[in-house]
C-alpha cells in the first residue's frame, strides 16, 4: 500500500489544472514522496503497474465536490445512466425532479454541475494517463509496453467520450472543421490551449489506438495474463469500432468491431437473464469486480440495480420505455427483464408516482423476483436486467462487450458501398437468434428497414448500458416520449418531443471555470 500511495502521489502531482476544481480533493490527494523522482520511479513495473491500476480507480470512484440531488458522481457509472440513458429515449425514471437532465435543460448552462462534471472527470482520467506516458519507458520491458499501451486506450476512450458530449455530431461537422475539445497531450500541457478541431481530434484517437495496438502485440501478453475482462487489445480494437462508427468511418468500424468480438462469444440465453451481476465470457472490458468495490450510496447499483436496498432505486426504480417494450417479440427472452403489467392495475395519471403498481402487482413482482426488497414500490415496466452483488452498491458493469461489437459490424456494413446487407443480416442472426435470445427470429430486411432494425435491436440489446443518447444524438434522431394516455409511460413533464436542433443541438457547453483558466478559449 506505501508504494500504491507514492505512484497515486506522483500522479496527483502532474494533474493538468483544467481549472480549479481539476485539483480539489479526492481518493488522489496522497502526499508524494520527495526522495525518489518520477522518473526513477516508474522504472519499477509493479509502481507503474499501480499507477494504471489507478486510471481504472478514477472510472469508479467517488466525486464528492459534485452533487447530484444528494448524492455524488460515481465515475463512468453516473456518465452511463445520468446523462446517456435519463436523457435519452427508452429509459424512464419515475422521479418527477430529474426532468432537467431527462430534457436536456442544462446543455447550454456553463456553471451546472451536470456540464461541469464530465470535462472534470475524463480529463482527470486524461492527465493521469499522460504522466504515464511521460514517464514510462514502453522499450523497456515487455510489460512497459502492456502498461503504455493501456494508458493510451485511456487516453483515447476519454476523449472519445468528450466530443460525444462536447461537439457537434459528426454529420453536423463540416467533415471534421468544427470545434472539438482541448486535445492536452503530455504532463507540460498545462496553460492556456484552444480547442482542436473535431478532425485533428479523432486522428489524435485513432493514432493513440494504432500505438496502443503496436504495443500490445508487441509485448505478446495475452489475456489471460493481464486479467480476464480488464483493459487489453480487444479494448483498443472496441474503442477503435465506437470511435469510427462515431465518425462515420463505416470500413474502420466494421473492421474492429470484428476484431474486438472475435475472442469474445456472445453469452448465452441463462447468463443474459443472470443480472449482469457476473462477468462472463463476453464482456471485452469491465469494472467493479467484486463486493470489496462497492460505492455504497454514490455507486450505479443503488439507481439500478432492482435487488439493492437504497432508498434511491426502491423508491424510483428504472423503467424500460412502454412503447420500446411492446415493440418487442413474444418470443424474445430479454421481455423477462421487464416486469409485463399484464391486466394488473397501475397509476397512469401523468404526474409523481406514473406507473406504480397496486397491492397486486407488488405481490406479482416480488413472486418473480424474490431478491426485491420488501421496501420496494413496484412500477410497470420496472427494470430487472440488473442485480447487485451486494445489498447496497456492488455491482460489476461493462464498458465493452461483443454485443454492441456485432451492432457496430452490422450497421456499418448497410452504409458500405457496395453495401454487404447479406453479412448485417447474418450478424442480427447470429446475436438474436443463434444466441437464444430470440429463437424464432428471421431477417430478410433490406435498405432502410434493415438499418431500422439494427437501431431497434441496439435499442433492446443494450438498454441500460449507457448508449441511449449517444446513439441517438449521433443518427440526428428525434427522441419522442409519450405518457400512459399517448401510449408511454413517462411523467408529464418528461413526456416531451426533443428535436435534433433543440437544446443547444445536443451540445454540452464548456463549462465556465475552463474559460476562467484556459485565455484561450476566451
Amino acid at each position: 500500500m506505501k508504494y500504491l500511495n507514492i505512484i497515486i502521489g506522483f500522479c496527483q502531482l502532474l494533474l493538468l489544472p483544467l481549472f480549479c476544481y481539476s485539483c480539489a480533493s479526492d481518493y488522489l490527494d496522497t502526499a508524494p514522496t520527495n526522495k525518489v523522482s518520477p522518473a526513477d520511479l516508474f522504472k519499477n513495473e509493479e509502481y507503474a503497474a499501480y499507477a494504471v491500476s489507478g486510471l481504472e480507480k478514477l472510472m469508479k470512484t467517488t466525486y464528492p465536490t459534485n452533487k447530484l440531488d444528494g448524492v455524488s458522481f460515481n465515475g463512468e457509472g453516473s456518465v452511463k445512466l445520468m446523462y446517456a440513458e435519463y436523457q435519452g429515449a427508452d429509459m424512464y425514471c419515475p422521479r418527477n425532479n430529474f426532468y432537467t437532465i431527462f430534457n436536456g435543460a442544462s446543455h447550454a448552462i456553463p456553471t451546472s454541475s451536470y456540464t461541469e462534471y464530465m470535462w472534470h472527470y475524463y480529463y482527470k482520467v486524461i492527465s493521469n494517463a499522460n504522466a504515464i506516458l511521460a514517464y514510462v519507458n514502453p522499450e523497456s520491458s515487455r510489460k512497459f509496453k502492456y502498461m503504455y499501451a493501456q494508458a493510451l486506450t485511456y487516453r483515447a476512450y476519454c476523449y472519445l467520450q468528450l466530443l460525444q458530449f462536447y461537439s457537434p455530431r459528426w454529420c453536423d461537422s463540416q467533415n471534421g472543421s468544427a470545434d472539438g475539445v482541448v486535445l492536452r497531450l503530455d504532463i507540460s500541457s498545462t496553460g492556456d490551449c484552444p480547442l482542436s478541431s473535431m478532425l485533428t481530434c479523432y486522428e489524435q484517437i485513432y493514432k493513440d489506438l494504432d500505438h496502443a495496438i503496436t504495443y500490445y502485440q508487441a509485448s505478446g501478453i495475452t489475456r489471460g495474463e493481464s486479467g480476464n475482462h480488464k483493459i487489453n487489445i480487444e479494448a483498443a480494437y472496441s474503442v477503435y469500432a465506437r470511435t469510427a462508427l462515431t465518425r462515420e468511418d463505416w470500413a474502420t468500424a466494421a473492421r474492429y468491431a470484428a476484431l474486438a468480438r472475435a475472442n469474445y462469444p456472445l453469452m448465452s440465453a441463462n447468463e443474459y437473464l443472470s443480472g449482469f451481476s457476473t462477468v462472463n465470457q463476453e464482456w471485452i472490458w469491465s469494472i467493479y469486480d467484486s463486493a470489496e468495490e462497492s460505492l455504497g450510496a454514490s455507486s450505479l447499483a443503488v439507481r439500478l440495480a432492482y435487488n439493492s436496498t437504497s432508498i434511491l432505486v426502491c423508491t424510483y426504480p428504472a423503467c424500460i420505455n412502454r412503447e420500446l417494450f411492446d415493440e418487442l417479440p413474444k418470443s424474445d427472452i430479454r421481455r423477462k427483464l421487464f416486469l409485463d403489467p399484464g391486466d394488473y392495475t397501475y397509476n397512469t395519471s401523468g404526474v409523481a408516482g406514473n406507473g406504480l403498481g397496486g397491492s397486486e402487482l407488488t405481490a406479482y413482482a416480488q413472486g418473480l423476483y424474490p431478491e426485491l426488497d420488501t421496501s420496494a414500490k413496484v412500477y410497470a415496466y420496472m427494470s430487472f436486467k440488473f442485480r447487485c452483488i451486494d445489498k447496497v452498491g456492488a455491482m460489476p458493469f461493462n464498458l465493452f462487450r461483443s454485443s454492441e461489437m456485432y451492432l457496430i459490424e452490422a450497421e456499418a456494413n448497410c452504409h458500405l458501398t457496395p453495401k454487404k446487407e447479406e453479412e448485417a443480416r447474418q450478424l442480427l442472426k447470429e446475436l438474436v437468434h443463434n444466441s437464444g435470445r430470440d429463437p424464432e427470429y428471421t431477417c430478410t430486411k433490406s435498405g432502410q428497414e434493415l438499418l431500422d432494425e439494427i437501431k431497434f435491436y441496439r435499442r433492446i440489446e443494450l438498454w441500460g448500458e449507457g448508449f441511449s443518447w449517444f446513439d441517438y444524438k449521433r443518427r440526428k434522431d428525434t427522441i419522442i416520449r409519450h405518457t400512459f394516455k399517448d401510449g408511454g409511460n413517462y411523467m408529464t413533464n418528461a413526456a416531451i418531443t426533443i428535436h435534433p436542433e433543440d437544446a443547444n443541438n445536443w451540445m454540452w457547453v464548456i463549462p465556465a471555470k475552463e474559460y476562467e483558466y484556459n485565455k484561450e478559449l476566451r
